[in-house]
């Protein structure tokens, strides 16, 4: 065979096939090899491909073979073909391809119906096809699948990596060891998007970034995708995803892993604030919530932590959502009815609830100043990516 080419198998979504079967083989014309028993065995995975010219292949070879011959130890009747066939069979052996201008006999037709009836698959391999050839499509073909399936692993570890550092569950220090490890370093960007169908843009995301040579972590986290990518030059790579991932947010940049939970709730702040369809917004390119608010993310976080700073830790230890019935209370103007339909709760219950907030924050909200306070501390958390806007 003159020249070479890479051997691109593709499944029929056109993503590269897991395996390399005798429907893979017969698909490249360069090998000129056909089935002599159309239709039979097209699924058979071919594991390794070893030439063998003794009576018995079986003896030597196994499960996923397939067997390359010149046909010289092919037996002469078709009793004796259809036991030669029987025994490939029995012992896992994928297939046999014979040299067209070679065999020692012809193929009988009782031998060639046998074949069909136990799904055992004949090809035939035009003579000037070097068997080594074939050896090497099969082995080119099994080292791909080995670096899909490292790929794919590496690519899950990472996402049950960035979904726990996410979470803040991972210390600093091996943190940032695991995170280099994907050759991310700082500052680093989160993006989250929220696209119909999770999981195909989990896959296209890992697709664009490779394509652009730019590392990437991406997880799958409460229904959204969240992608960890570097700051320099990787936005342009969300622009081109964003029409089939849907509108992407993006935190602010952050030069420490643990500032992810923060991150986290940045990134999805400025998704839902954005209203463009296909479009990437920054963190700290939105309006801030209140005129009334710094810009400065430190600020913010000592604003809201000098007011809901109880409150939360409250929440932490009891597992309670008391910051989440706050806000939800407030942004229904304090209206006992609206709030308590949002919150799936009696209004009984939103009142002891409400009457707790009170006692833990040290604050009436009866009073217009008291709940002015908690309202520009609940935005001011929520601008500087602490606590997460409320969906309506």
């Amino acid at each position: 065979m003159s020249g070479s080419r890479v051997y691109e198998l593709e499944s029929c979504d056109g993503s590269e096939s897991m395996t390399f079967t005798v429907a893979s083989l017969l698909a490249l014309p360069e090998l000129q090899t056909v089935s002599l028993t159309p239709g039979v065995g097209l699924d058979r995975q071919i594991t390794w491909a070893h030439v063998c010219e003794l009576p018995d292949p079986w003896s030597w070879l196994g499960q996923g073979a397939l067997v390359m011959t010149t046909g010289l130890a092919f037996p002469a009747g078709p009793d004796e073909q259809c036991s030669y066939f029987d025994g490939l069979h029995r012992a896992g052996i994928s297939a046999v391809t014979f040299d067209e201008q070679m065999p020692a006999h012809p193929l009988t037709d009782e031998a060639i119906e046998h074949a069909k009836q136990i799904g055992f698959p004949i090809l035939r391999t035009a003579h000037e096809v070097r068997f080594v050839s074939i050896a090497m499509v099969v082995a080119e073909a099994l080292q791909r699948q080995h670096n899909t399936r490292l790929r794919e692993a590496e690519q899950l570890y990472g996402s049950l990596l960035l979904s726990e550092l996410c979470d803040g569950s991972v210390p600093s220090a091996p943190a940032t060891r695991l995170v280099s490890t994907y050759d991310l370093t700082p500052p680093y960007l989160l993006a989250a998007a929220s696209p119909d169908e999770p999981h195909l843009a989990f896959d296209e995301t890992y697709a664009a970034f490779n394509r652009a040579g730019l590392p990437v972590l991406a997880a799958i986290k409460d229904d959204q995708l969240l992608i960890l990518i570097e700051s320099a030059g990787a936005e342009r790579v969300l622009g081109t995803l964003s029409g089939r991932c849907g509108s992407f947010g993006v935190s602010a940049p952050l030069y420490r892993v643990d500032e992810l939970p923060s991150a986290m709730r940045q990134a999805r702040s400025a998704l839902i604030r954005n209203h463009q369809p296909g479009s990437v917004l920054r963190f700290d390119e939105h309006e801030p919530g209140s005129l009334f608010l710094p810009n400065d993310p430190e600020q913010l976080r000592g604003i809201a932590r000098q007011v809901l700073g109880p409150l939360r830790t409250y929440d932490e230890q009891r597992g309670t959502s008391l910051t989440h019935t706050l806000t939800v209370f407030l942004e229904e103007n304090r209206s006992w009815i609206r709030a308590a339909e949002r919150l799936f709760v009696h209004r009984q219950t939103l009142i002891a609830r409400v009457s707790r907030i009170e006692k833990i924050i040290n604050r009436d909200l009866s009073s217009m100043e008291d709940t002015a306070e908690c309202w520009l501390a609940i935005q001011a958390a929520i601008s500087c990516g602490d606590l997460d806007p409320t969906p309506r």
